[in-house]
């Protein structure tokens, strides 16, 4: 038995390539949820003129864009700023990005479904593993958090969002 559970766990060590990013673009942006949204209409938050930085960071490490083969979301979390909010009244969320003047030609970069009920101070998000190059070359770039919640909000949530970008090259 022991000798099988080493097996295994040397097969996955050996096995599990993981990529180690060129860089990584770490952001954060804030927003508030305000009283009395209600569980029926789904919610957008919209956030404007985000810087990329990622122009700052090909020159640093002087690189171009077209020698990065992928680069998309990285680990993302809501916080709650003042309070120990509970985002356990959170249905479902996505946050979307796009360019600017350009809604509807939007990308998903995070979501989360199914939030459980007591979920304190913050909640955590998953990638989508979309590609963003063609959104981050201009220098700034829109954000739609949307938002689901299963019950009224009883009282305005500060938020902070806390993201980041991962460019990966072959």
């Amino acid at each position: 038995m022991i000798r099988v559970f080493l097996f295994i766990i040397l097969v996955f060590s050996f096995s599990c390539k993981t990529k180690t990013p060129l860089f990584e673009i770490f952001q954060e942006v804030n927003f508030t949820i305000p009283a009395g949204k209600d569980p029926i209409s789904t919610h957008h938050f919209l956030i404007h003129d985000i810087p990329s930085f990622l122009n700052q960071h090909l020159t640093e490490k002087q690189i171009s864009l077209s020698s990065i083969d992928q680069l998309y979301a990285g680990r993302g979390k809501i916080l709650s700023i003042y309070s120990n909010a509970n985002f356990g009244i959170i249905s479902k969320i996505s946050v979307w990005i796009y360019k600017k003047e350009d809604y509807e030609n939007r990308v998903e970069i995070y979501y989360r479904d199914e939030v459980p009920l007591n979920l304190n101070g913050e909640i955590k998000l998953l990638s989508t593993g979309e590609d963003v190059r063609e959104i981050l070359k201009d220098d700034s770039y829109e954000m739609d958090v949307e938002i689901q919640f299963k019950n009224f909000v009883s009282q305005p949530i500060d938020c902070r969002f806390t993201y980041s970008f991962a460019a990966y090259q072959e």
